[in-house]
């Protein structure tokens, strides 16, 4: 599955669109869209604090997010230049390029979109039942509880409490 996250910014004065146009992961090429420009990136680190580095025709670029108390941006430093920024709105568009593949028969949940783990209520070697809620992945502010999609123990977590997470990131497998 493929997810296509659209955002409409207000940056100082201008209105800015961007498509992240397939699933951002590490150490693999992400296409963007910034106002119809396309561009290649290549994620290199994110924070605990939600900062990232990214590259860009391998130039290297420091972006931090400045967030209001309810979590929203509010400004953002690239490469230590300030530009006030208001997200004006989000559209998430996912499709299928083919049939996936059922969490239920390979035990493997990964993350549909980028966010952050916000409660893990399972470890390694626990024992779950299908559809008992393994942890709360929150995303684009809505908390979203990822069940398990059958029983089995858990094998692996991909993740932790406070984790700033990718699309299509290992959050657990079930045996």
């Amino acid at each position: 599955m493929r997810c296509t996250l659209k955002y409409k910014f207000q940056i100082d004065k201008r209105i800015v669109d961007v498509e992240i146009a397939n699933s951002a992961t590490f150490h693999s090429p992400t296409e963007i869209k910034i106002d119809s420009k396309k561009l290649d990136i290549l994620i290199g680190e994110i924070r605990e604090d939600g900062a990232l580095s990214f590259f860009v025709d391998n130039k290297l670029h420091q972006v931090e997010i400045v967030r209001d108390e309810g979590g929203y941006p509010q400004g953002i430093y690239v490469n230590e230049e300030f530009y006030s920024v208001s997200l004006l709105k989000i559209d998430n568009l996912f499709y299928y390029k083919e049939k996936p593949v059922s969490a239920s028969k390979s035990g493997v949940v990964k993350s549909f979109i980028p966010g952050n783990i916000k409660k893990i209520f399972f470890s390694v070697q626990d024992r779950v039942e299908e559809n008992d809620i393994v942890l709360i992945h929150e995303a684009m502010k809505m908390e979203n509880e990822i069940r398990a999609p059958k029983s089995g123990v858990i094998k692996s977590l991909g993740v932790h409490e406070g984790d700033n997470i990718l699309a299509n990131h290992l959050l657990f497998e079930i045996e």
